[in-house]
C-alpha cells in the first residue's frame, strides 16, 4: 500500500508571510491542528501547529497578527513523504521525526496532501473490519504512536 492510497488529498497551507492570527483562523475553519508552510513553488518548508501559536502568544507578548509563519522555521528540512512511498516507510519517517502529520509531495516536491495518524488508524480499522486492505495493522499504528509519545 502506498501513501497516496490513504492520504488526505485536501490540505490547507500557509505562506511564509502569513500572520499567526490568519493561520489560527485557517486551522479553526478547517478543523486541523497543524498546517504546512509552503514556499512560492508550493513546496513544504515547515509545519506550524496550534501549540506553536499558543506558545508564541504566551511567550512573545505580541498580538498574533504581529507574528508570522517564517518566525517558526527552524532551519531544519521539514519531514515529508512521497505519494509513491510504501506506507510503512512513511510510518518510519513519522517515528524518526516524532510527528503525527507528514506533508505528501510529488517528484517535484510540490505538496499534494497530508498523511496523518488519523489516516493510518482509519486504514488499520477498516482492515480489521474487512472493509479494506489490511496492509496496516493496529500494531503498526500503536507502535508508531508509542515511539512518537516518548519524552525526548
Amino acid at each position: 500500500m502506498n501513501v497516496r492510497d490513504i492520504m488526505s488529498a485536501t490540505v490547507t497551507c500557509c505562506g511564509l508571510h502569513d500572520d499567526l492570527e490568519s493561520i489560527a483562523l485557517l486551522m479553526m475553519s478547517n478543523d486541523c491542528g497543524s498546517i504546512p508552510i509552503t514556499n512560492d513553488m508550493g513546496q513544504p518548508i515547515g509545519m506550524i501547529t496550534d501549540r506553536d501559536i499558543a506558545m508564541a502568544a504566551a511567550a512573545r507578548h505580541k498580538a498574533l497578527w504581529q507574528l508570522y509563519a517564517e518566525d517558526f522555521l527552524t532551519g531544519q528540512p521539514v519531514s515529508v513523504c512521497n505519494e509513491d512511498d510504501d506506507i510503512h516507510a512513511a510510518l518510519a519517517v513519522m517515528q524518526r521525526a516524532r510527528v503525527h502529520r507528514l506533508p505528501v509531495v510529488n517528484g517535484d516536491s510540490e505538496i499534494l496532501g497530508i498523511l496523518s495518524m488519523d489516516d493510518v488508524i482509519g486504514c488499520a480499522e477498516r482492515g480489521v473490519r474487512g472493509q479494506g486492505s489490511p496492509d496496516i495493522s493496529y500494531d503498526d499504528a500503536v507502535n508508531t504512536l508509542k515511539v512518537m509519545s516518548k519524552h525526548h
